[in-house]
């Protein structure tokens, strides 16, 4: 398992900063995790997310609205169990 990265996309203009959360989500090896920023609460991320099967843990928002998000891919065991 792969340390955790961290991409901040509080600095793209929509869609990319989802795009870019869903992209680094597919890269995922079976349990590795990545976290992302952000700009607000990513609702629709969360829920696509969920879709795809991915554990997904949004942290507090922050005084400027921004969200960490951690990403994790479940390993082969979590998924067939």
């Amino acid at each position: 398992m792969t340390p955790p990265i961290e991409l901040d996309l509080r600095h793209l203009p929509p869609p990319e900063p989802m795009q870019q959360a869903l992209d680094a989500a597919d890269a995922l090896a079976p349990g590795d995790a990545v976290a992302i920023v952000a700009p607000m609460f990513p609702r629709p991320l969360l829920m696509e997310l969920a879709l795809r099967g991915f554990d997904a843990e949004p942290g507090e928002p922050q005084a400027d609205g921004s969200v960490r998000v951690q990403i994790r891919r479940p390993d082969d065991a979590e998924t067939s169990a």
